[in-house]
Protein backbone atom coordinates (compact mmCIF):
# COMPACT_ATOMS: atom_id res chain seq x y z
CA UNK A 1 0.00 0.00 0.00
CA UNK A 2 2.81 2.42 0.84
CA UNK A 3 4.53 1.60 -2.47
CA UNK A 4 1.33 2.29 -4.38
CA UNK A 5 0.94 5.58 -2.51
CA UNK A 6 4.47 6.68 -3.40
CA UNK A 7 4.01 5.69 -7.04
CA UNK A 8 0.71 7.55 -7.32
CA UNK A 9 2.22 10.66 -5.76
CA UNK A 10 5.21 10.62 -8.10
CA UNK A 11 3.03 10.09 -11.14
CA UNK A 12 0.72 12.96 -10.25
CA UNK A 13 3.61 15.27 -9.34
CA UNK A 14 5.37 14.82 -12.67
CA UNK A 15 2.16 15.22 -14.65
CA UNK A 16 2.62 11.78 -16.15
CA UNK A 17 -0.93 10.58 -15.58
CA UNK A 18 -2.48 12.71 -18.30
CA UNK A 19 0.36 11.89 -20.71
CA UNK A 20 -0.19 8.18 -20.22
CA UNK A 21 -3.97 8.36 -20.52
CA UNK A 22 -3.82 10.55 -23.61
CA UNK A 23 -1.71 7.98 -25.50
CA UNK A 24 -4.22 5.15 -25.35
CA UNK A 25 -4.09 4.21 -29.06
CA UNK A 26 -0.30 4.08 -28.98
CA UNK A 27 -0.35 1.89 -25.89
CA UNK A 28 -2.96 -0.39 -27.42
CA UNK A 29 -0.83 -0.80 -30.55
CA UNK A 30 2.11 -1.78 -28.40
CA UNK A 31 -0.06 -4.28 -26.54
CA UNK A 32 -1.31 -5.78 -29.82
CA UNK A 33 2.30 -6.29 -30.89
CA UNK A 34 2.77 -8.47 -27.83
CA UNK A 35 0.19 -10.90 -29.22
CA UNK A 36 -1.10 -13.34 -26.59
CA UNK A 37 1.53 -12.19 -24.09
CA UNK A 38 -0.44 -9.01 -23.34
CA UNK A 39 -3.61 -10.76 -22.11
CA UNK A 40 -1.50 -13.43 -20.41
CA UNK A 41 0.34 -10.69 -18.50
CA UNK A 42 -2.98 -9.33 -17.17
CA UNK A 43 -4.07 -12.83 -16.13
CA UNK A 44 -0.67 -13.54 -14.58
CA UNK A 45 -0.63 -10.31 -12.57
CA UNK A 46 -4.09 -11.08 -11.22
CA UNK A 47 -2.96 -14.55 -10.15
CA UNK A 48 0.06 -13.03 -8.42
CA UNK A 49 -1.98 -10.36 -6.66
CA UNK A 50 -4.12 -13.08 -5.07
CA UNK A 51 -1.11 -15.15 -4.00
CA UNK A 52 1.47 -12.46 -3.24
CA UNK A 53 -0.43 -9.13 -3.52
CA UNK A 54 2.38 -7.29 -5.43
CA UNK A 55 -0.11 -4.67 -6.65
CA UNK A 56 -3.71 -3.93 -5.63
CA UNK A 57 -6.17 -5.85 -7.78
CA UNK A 58 -8.17 -2.70 -8.52
CA UNK A 59 -5.17 -1.14 -10.24
CA UNK A 60 -4.78 -4.13 -12.56
CA UNK A 61 -8.51 -4.01 -13.33
CA UNK A 62 -8.20 -0.34 -14.29
CA UNK A 63 -5.24 -1.14 -16.54
CA UNK A 64 -7.08 -4.05 -18.15
CA UNK A 65 -10.13 -1.90 -18.81
CA UNK A 66 -7.98 0.88 -20.26
CA UNK A 67 -6.12 -1.45 -22.64
CA UNK A 68 -8.76 -4.02 -23.56
CA UNK A 69 -12.10 -2.36 -22.81
CA UNK A 70 -14.65 -3.18 -20.15
CA UNK A 71 -15.77 -6.56 -21.52
CA UNK A 72 -12.44 -8.18 -22.34
CA UNK A 73 -10.74 -6.45 -19.44
CA UNK A 74 -13.29 -7.99 -17.07
CA UNK A 75 -12.89 -11.42 -18.66
CA UNK A 76 -9.10 -11.33 -18.35
CA UNK A 77 -9.19 -10.12 -14.75
CA UNK A 78 -11.76 -12.69 -13.69
CA UNK A 79 -9.81 -15.53 -15.31
CA UNK A 80 -6.74 -14.47 -13.34
CA UNK A 81 -8.69 -14.07 -10.09
CA UNK A 82 -10.35 -17.47 -10.46
CA UNK A 83 -7.01 -19.16 -11.18
CA UNK A 84 -5.34 -17.34 -8.29
CA UNK A 85 -8.16 -18.22 -5.90
CA UNK A 86 -8.08 -21.88 -6.98
CA UNK A 87 -4.31 -21.93 -6.43
CA UNK A 88 -4.62 -20.35 -2.98
CA UNK A 89 -7.30 -22.87 -1.96
CA UNK A 90 -5.23 -25.75 -3.35
CA UNK A 91 -2.11 -24.65 -1.47
CA UNK A 92 -3.92 -24.29 1.84
CA UNK A 93 -5.55 -27.71 1.43
CA UNK A 94 -2.23 -29.27 0.50
CA UNK A 95 -0.20 -27.76 3.36
CA UNK A 96 -2.88 -27.14 5.98
CA UNK A 97 -3.43 -24.49 8.60
CA UNK A 98 0.25 -24.01 9.55
CA UNK A 99 0.85 -22.83 5.98
CA UNK A 100 -2.05 -20.37 6.16
CA UNK A 101 -0.82 -19.07 9.53
CA UNK A 102 2.49 -18.12 7.92
CA UNK A 103 0.75 -16.09 5.23
CA UNK A 104 -2.10 -14.43 7.12
CA UNK A 105 -1.53 -12.21 10.14
CA UNK A 106 -2.85 -13.66 13.45
CA UNK A 107 -5.30 -10.77 13.89
CA UNK A 108 -6.81 -11.14 10.42
CA UNK A 109 -6.90 -14.93 10.68
CA UNK A 110 -8.67 -14.83 14.07
CA UNK A 111 -11.21 -12.32 12.75
CA UNK A 112 -11.89 -14.41 9.65
CA UNK A 113 -12.19 -17.58 11.72
CA UNK A 114 -14.88 -16.04 13.92
CA UNK A 115 -16.73 -14.47 11.02
CA UNK A 116 -16.68 -17.56 8.79
CA UNK A 117 -17.74 -19.78 11.68
CA UNK A 118 -20.83 -17.64 12.31
CA UNK A 119 -21.81 -16.95 8.72
CA UNK A 120 -20.88 -20.12 6.84
CA UNK A 121 -20.84 -20.03 3.00
CA UNK A 122 -22.51 -16.60 2.94
CA UNK A 123 -19.41 -15.17 4.63
CA UNK A 124 -17.17 -16.09 1.71
CA UNK A 125 -19.49 -14.34 -0.73
CA UNK A 126 -19.73 -11.17 1.38
CA UNK A 127 -15.98 -10.90 1.94
CA UNK A 128 -15.35 -11.14 -1.79
CA UNK A 129 -18.19 -8.73 -2.59
CA UNK A 130 -17.54 -5.88 -0.14
CA UNK A 131 -14.48 -3.68 -0.75
CA UNK A 132 -11.71 -3.23 1.83
CA UNK A 133 -12.18 -6.72 3.28
CA UNK A 134 -9.24 -9.21 3.18
CA UNK A 135 -10.45 -11.21 0.19
CA UNK A 136 -7.00 -12.54 -0.77
CA UNK A 137 -6.43 -13.82 2.77
CA UNK A 138 -9.92 -15.31 2.66
CA UNK A 139 -8.95 -17.29 -0.45
CA UNK A 140 -6.35 -19.13 1.65
CA UNK A 141 -8.65 -19.53 4.64
CA UNK A 142 -11.34 -20.91 2.31
CA UNK A 143 -9.11 -23.88 1.62
CA UNK A 144 -9.51 -24.93 5.26
CA UNK A 145 -13.31 -25.12 4.94
CA UNK A 146 -15.25 -28.30 4.07
CA UNK A 147 -16.89 -26.66 1.05
CA UNK A 148 -16.10 -28.07 -2.38
CA UNK A 149 -13.69 -26.20 -4.63
CA UNK A 150 -16.47 -25.57 -7.16
CA UNK A 151 -18.66 -23.98 -4.47
CA UNK A 152 -15.86 -21.74 -3.22
CA UNK A 153 -14.91 -20.62 -6.71
CA UNK A 154 -18.54 -19.80 -7.51
CA UNK A 155 -18.87 -17.67 -4.37
CA UNK A 156 -15.57 -15.91 -5.08
CA UNK A 157 -16.39 -15.30 -8.75
CA UNK A 158 -19.86 -13.89 -8.19
CA UNK A 159 -18.65 -11.82 -5.24
CA UNK A 160 -15.67 -10.31 -7.05
CA UNK A 161 -17.38 -9.67 -10.39
CA UNK A 162 -19.15 -6.35 -9.53
CA UNK A 163 -15.98 -4.71 -8.24
CA UNK A 164 -13.92 -5.85 -11.22
CA UNK A 165 -16.58 -4.69 -13.66
CA UNK A 166 -16.73 -1.22 -12.08
CA UNK A 167 -12.93 -0.90 -12.18
CA UNK A 168 -12.63 -2.01 -15.82
CA UNK A 169 -15.45 0.35 -16.81
CA UNK A 170 -13.54 3.21 -15.17
CA UNK A 171 -10.38 2.12 -16.95
CA UNK A 172 -12.19 1.95 -20.29
CA UNK A 173 -13.46 5.51 -19.81
CA UNK A 174 -10.12 6.92 -18.63
CA UNK A 175 -8.94 7.84 -22.12
CA UNK A 176 -11.98 10.10 -22.60
CA UNK A 177 -11.34 12.24 -19.53
CA UNK A 178 -10.27 15.86 -19.72
CA UNK A 179 -7.17 17.10 -17.84
CA UNK A 180 -9.26 18.57 -15.02
CA UNK A 181 -11.22 15.35 -14.63
CA UNK A 182 -8.00 13.33 -14.59
CA UNK A 183 -6.57 15.59 -11.90
CA UNK A 184 -9.73 15.20 -9.82
CA UNK A 185 -9.70 11.42 -10.26
CA UNK A 186 -6.02 11.24 -9.33
CA UNK A 187 -6.59 13.36 -6.23
CA UNK A 188 -9.54 11.20 -5.17
CA UNK A 189 -7.54 7.98 -5.64
CA UNK A 190 -4.61 9.42 -3.70
CA UNK A 191 -6.92 10.49 -0.87
CA UNK A 192 -8.45 7.01 -0.73
CA UNK A 193 -5.00 5.40 -0.62
CA UNK A 194 -3.94 7.66 2.25
CA UNK A 195 -7.14 7.05 4.19
CA UNK A 196 -6.96 3.28 3.68
CA UNK A 197 -3.28 3.15 4.67
CA UNK A 198 -3.89 5.27 7.75
CA UNK A 199 -7.18 3.74 8.93
CA UNK A 200 -6.97 0.23 7.48
CA UNK A 201 -8.04 -1.54 10.66
CA UNK A 202 -11.00 0.73 11.35
CA UNK A 203 -12.21 0.53 7.74
CA UNK A 204 -11.94 -3.25 7.77
CA UNK A 205 -13.95 -3.51 11.00
CA UNK A 206 -16.59 -1.18 9.56
CA UNK A 207 -16.86 -3.33 6.44
CA UNK A 208 -17.25 -6.46 8.57
CA UNK A 209 -20.10 -4.76 10.42
CA UNK A 210 -21.67 -3.92 7.05
CA UNK A 211 -21.36 -7.56 6.06
CA UNK A 212 -23.10 -8.54 9.29
CA UNK A 213 -25.98 -6.20 8.53
CA UNK A 214 -26.27 -7.57 4.99
CA UNK A 215 -26.37 -11.05 6.46
CA UNK A 216 -29.30 -9.95 8.63
CA UNK A 217 -27.59 -10.61 11.93
CA UNK A 218 -25.93 -8.59 14.65
CA UNK A 219 -22.13 -8.46 14.72
CA UNK A 220 -20.03 -9.42 17.69
CA UNK A 221 -17.44 -6.71 17.82
CA UNK A 222 -15.36 -7.76 14.84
Amino acid sequence: MLLALIAATALAWRGGLFQVLSRREELQRLVLQLGPWGPLAIVGFQVLQVILAPVPGQIMSLVAGYLYGAVWGTVLCMVGLVLGTALAIGLSRRYGRPFVERLVSPEVLARLDRYLERRGPLAFFLVFLIPFLPDDATAFVAGLSPLRLSQLLLLATVGRLPGVLVATLLGARAGELQPGEIALLGAAMLALLILFWRFHGSIERAMFRLADRLAGREGDGL
